[in-house]
């Protein structure tokens, strides 16, 4: 999308000097009416005290999830804040170089990059991925461990090229043997700037966004559009148990207490073996088109009662059954696959996990979350209940003496 805005925005790039040097080359051709301003550092860990420096910019944008992380982190980020994705484009660019020097791209070690997208991109061209090490970001790992990751990786398997998506870790390794350094595809910064410029402009209400759903069932439901009379829209069959629905962005993210649980689901959970929902919400009938088919297909490996909300520039969200067998335990989640699964940024499941690490219980009622995220009570228990019904928090008891009504006390299970 080119922007067409009528005021001028100062975007904040921050990065490396030759990725916001990228940035503005693609900003001067396709996003003529910003303002880029160049942030640069020379190491990740500068990122929080660029920020500070320049708080005249309207929004900011990291050429990476490591500076985005660190800078949520420091508490410094106050402004509307995106960052560029290294996996699509960027990723199958890397694999392209690889194969074309003759290198094994079954092989590689890669770093801040999450292992579903991963796997994901290399499988989706046919590449294997049992011996391709991954380690993704998260707070508190620095250069060095990333660094030693893919030395750890080499000594294993000579001849693997590590791909890393920092700099710094680039010059640590790179005579080391073969490396590359992710720099990001023209079409990810773009997306990246387009985001920003939707967070800024508010051109597009979310009541005027087509919401377009994808349901698949095993068997006809005669009862279906009756179920989907509170998304206020139209259900039209395309075959003997395939369906589309058709609704607006801000019905749709009412009914799933955005994005985080959606009643439908439920209700046909309790009539079919297995359930697939897509939602694409987009500018157009088309590109809600486009994105319902994307998530339609997610469905297929990610459980037998699944909806995927795919809103655009790479983010979906993933919806499960919510009523989980009460005596199974599960393993806690990556905090990329919490984050996407409870609708909530990484850098609020972070001061969540954090907040969870200074319990001697590891148990956390909402007092505790409102102080840890700075917001409301009310918010915080809204926040608990949004990771409750994704799965990802448990109410485990009260709180004993507590005056008035007991506090619930939450057992969240987030990897970080």
């Amino acid at each position: 999308m080119s922007s067409n805005a009528e005021h001028t925005y100062r975007i904040g790039v921050v990065g490396p000097s030759d990725l916001v040097s990228l940035v503005k080359r693609v900003a001067a051709l396709e996003f003529t009416d910003h303002l880029v301003v160049p942030l640069t550092y020379r190491n990740e860990a500068q990122a929080a005290e660029v920020v500070a420096a320049r708080p005249e910019v309207d929004a900011l944008l990291f050429t990476g999830v490591i500076p985005y992380t660190l800078a949520h982190t420091a508490g410094v980020v106050t402004k509307p804040a995106a960052y560029i994705d290294y996996t699509g484009a960027t990723l199958y660019g890397a694999l392209v170089e690889l194969m074309s020097a003759g290198h094994d791209p079954a092989r590689i070690s890669i770093d801040t990059l999450a292992r579903p997208l991963v796997v994901e991109s290399l499988s989706h061209v046919g590449i294997p991925t049992g011996d391709v090490a991954t380690l993704e970001y998260r707070s508190g790992i620095d250069t060095r461990r990333l660094a030693e990751f893919h030395r750890e990786h080499a000594r294993h398997r000579p001849g693997a090229v590590a791909i890393t998506c920092v700099r710094s870790v680039y010059d640590l390794i790179r005579e080391d043997g073969y490396a590359i350094r992710l720099a990001p595809a023209i079409a990810s910064v773009r997306t990246a700037l387009d985001t920003v410029t939707m967070e800024l402009a508010g051109r597009i209400s979310s009541d005027a966004q087509v919401a377009l759903g994808m349901i698949e069932l095993p068997a006809p439901d005669d009862r279906l559009a009756d179920d989907i009379r509170a998304l206020a829209g139209s259900l039209f069959p395309t075959g003997p148990s395939s369906y589309v629905l058709v609704s607006t962005r801000g019905v749709l993210a009412q009914h799933t207490c955005d994005w985080s649980v959606m009643p439908l689901l439920e209700q046909l959970a309790e009539r079919h073996v297995w359930v697939r929902i897509g939602l694409g919400v987009g500018r157009s009938a088309a590109d809600a088109e486009a994105l319902a088919r994307r998530a339609v297909e997610r469905c297929r490996s990610a459980g037998p009662f699944t909806a995927v909300v795919s809103v655009g520039a790479g983010r979906d969200f993933v919806i499960t059954e919510t009523s989980p067998d009460p005596n199974r335990t599960e393993e806690p989640l990556s905090l990329h696959i919490a984050a996407r699964r409870a609708g909530l940024s990484r850098a609020t499941l972070l001061k969540l996990e954090a907040a969870v690490a200074a319990r001697p219980d590891g148990e956390v009622t909402a007092g505790d979350v409102a102080a840890a995220l700075g917001i409301e009570p009310r918010s915080a228990r809204r926040t608990l209940k949004q990771l409750e019904r994704s799965g990802l928090a448990q109410p485990v008891g009260t709180v004993a003496g507590s005056a008035g009504r007991p506090a619930v006390r939450y057992a969240i299970r987030i990897d970080t």
